[in-house]
């Protein structure tokens, strides 16, 4: 951009006037629907260079009376606001990501996004290039923690790939997913988010330069678990035409749908609050009432007792004036084909829970299990499994994976089979048996890294690649930049970055991770047996059939949850 350019935007703010106090000169700008917003050029490496919005308000800050409500519009603004630099996030207790995040404050006024775009894509008058596809990402973090920030989110990567790259907050824990069953919180609060998002997105992509009919929408962990549930919801229709999924999935795993549950963790959050009346809407007053700082201690609490998180999203009853996100178990809305017509990309590590080993071992998780079986399960199938068959359903999970020989080793096999590779390959079974239904792609990301992430922040040794490792080479860990041996990165952790984001390119081009009619990927649409891609060295297609070891505890999960239907 030329000087004369920028002199004009910046006498533009300048003549609008800045909505934020920071007074400096505006790079790149653009009108949304509420008002013009100041950028930033970055360098995103080799000949890129990106405009960055950050911290951008979709959505009136849920304050006071709002806390819980669904968002309402942003309110337009005068002048130019300052979108340089990333807003706070949401309030949470993280338990997961430690160094790896490196927030610049907390606060409930948290409802961001973070939009960067290729430079030659913004509207203006040295536009090369307009209508590019957007992706737009959910990030992880149990439903109870985590961000949309570039600390772990940095867009360096993916905005090479000639795509617009939307990250962003929503309401996380409590504040998300807390249901008390009524009209003023029914729950699901996280999901009613997402949706507002993608609604802004709809409405302000063409400012830009995105295609507003061309939407991918993406998540890890339980990001992913979001972004399939809105897949399955009436309300989420026609905003997102594909969908990414890096381990999570919505049948169920590491988390449950079940309204007893939900009603029994909002009354032990309730009671930590001192608040015992029966009446919803008056507990919903005093909720609103009580400081930030009291609600979060309390939080804090209840999920330190269930153990990394606590709040999920559940299956609403109906109410008057209140739009429903889930309407049935996700499993019976698979099964009857719903979400069916989406386009998906699903993966999952060869060693997810090994990033979780430091947790189970505070939570001293064998003890815990040694002194009650039922532990061993997944919550879902507490909750779903007749009483009679609960203990026995626990021990039998505990004979296959322990065999009377309990370690933190068998346990993070287990736990790894039981939240991410059994519903993966469970996901994909439905889809191969569902007439008609869009393409579903599925990987294996199992490369050892060189510089690995994971092994790094949480000064543990493993083979294989853990939860969270394929999302770091699609986008960049900034936090850990100045680390030794980050930056410039190796030339296999550099390829292993470059497939991935093609990968995710092509997909959102042509509904396929390859695009140029090589037949080393197909679609398990397309093969009578399950089979994925294992992504394990750079440049090497490994289309591979399950192993027998898959297939055994396919059968084997698959029988603890039939008997859910007795």
């Amino acid at each position: 951009m030329s000087r004369y350019v920028i002199s004009v935007i910046t006498v533009l703010c300048v003549a609008f006037g800045h909505v934020s106090s920071r007074s400096t000169e505006c790079d790149v700008q653009t009108r949304i629907e509420t008002g013009l917003i100041c950028g930033s050029r970055r360098w995103a490496g080799g000949n890129t260079v990106y405009a960055s919005f950050r911290g951008v308000p979709y959505a009136k800050q849920p304050l006071g009376e709002l806390r819980f409500k669904e968002l309402q519009s942003a309110e337009p603004w005068d002048g130019c606001l300052d979108t340089l630099v990333e807003g706070p996030i949401c309030p949470q207790h993280d338990v997961l990501y430690g160094r790896l995040m490196q927030p610049r404050n907390m606060s409930e006024a948290c409802i961001h996004a973070n939009i960067h775009v290729p430079i030659h894509a913004l509207p203006g008058p040295y536009q090369q290039k307009a209508n590019l596809p957007v992706f737009v990402f959910v990030h992880g973090g149990g439903l109870a923690f985590g961000s949309g920030d570039s600390d772990l989110h940095g867009p360096e990567y993916l905005v090479q790939r000639e795509m617009i790259v939307i990250t962003f907050n929503y309401r996380i824990n409590v504040f998300g997913y807390l249901s008390l069953n009524s009209p003023s919180i029914p729950g699901n609060n996280g999901l009613r988010d997402i949706i507002t998002l993608l609604r802004w997105v709809k409405a302000n992509a063409k400012s830009f330069g995105g295609d507003p009919e061309d939407i991918t929408l993406g998540g890890q962990s339980a990001g992913a678990l979001n972004v399939h549930l809105l897949t399955l919801s009436k309300a989420a229709e026609g905003l997102f035409n594909r969908a990414i999924l890096m381990s999570g999935t919505a049948i169920s795993s590491f988390y449950t749908s079940s309204p007893l549950y939900a009603q029994f963790v909002a009354n032990r959050f309730l009671t930590q609050l001192g608040i015992n009346t029966t009446d919803a809407e008056e507990a919903h007053h005093q909720l609103t009432q009580l400081p930030i700082e009291q609600i979060m201690q309390a939080n804090k609490l209840v999920q330190d007792q269930i153990g990394l998180t606590a709040f999920f999203p559940v299956v609403e009853n109906t109410f008057p004036g209140v739009n429903t996100i889930i309407d049935d178990d996700p499993a019976v809305l698979l099964a009857k084909g719903v979400g069916k017509d989406l386009p998906l990309l699903v993966g999952f590590t060869s060693a997810e829970c090994e990033t979780f080993r430091p947790n189970f071992d505070n939570l001293d998780m064998l003890a815990r299990i040694q002194e009650n079986p039922v532990m061993m399960l997944p919550i879902d199938l507490i909750y779903k499994l007749p009483p009679k068959v609960t203990l026995a359903s626990a021990q039998k999970l505990e004979k296959r994976y322990f065999n009377n020989a309990p370690t933190m080793d068998k346990y993070i096999n287990a736990c790894s089979d039981m939240y991410y590779v059994y519903p993966a390959l469970q996901l994909a079974k439905m889809r191969m048996s569902t007439v008609d239904a869009a393409a579903m792609f599925l990987y294996q990301f199992s490369y050892n890294a060189v510089f690995d992430v994971i092994e790094k922040v949480k000064g543990i040794r493993f083979d294989g690649a853990a939860h969270i490792e394929d999302l770091t080479f699609i986008f960049r860990t900034n936090s850990l930049q100045n680390w030794p041996g980050f930056t410039p990165p190796a030339n296999e952790d550099r390829t292993i970055s470059v497939w991935m984001t093609n990968f995710v390119q092509n997909f959102m081009n042509c509904n396929e991770p390859i695009c140029e009619g090589y037949h080393v990927w197909p679609s398990v649409n397309q093969r009578s047996s399950i089979h994925y891609q294992n992504i394990q060295h750079p440049q090497l297609y490994r289309y591979e059939k399950i192993t027998q070891a898959q297939v055994d505890l396919m059968q084997f999960f698959e029988e603890l949850h039939n008997q859910t239907q007795t």
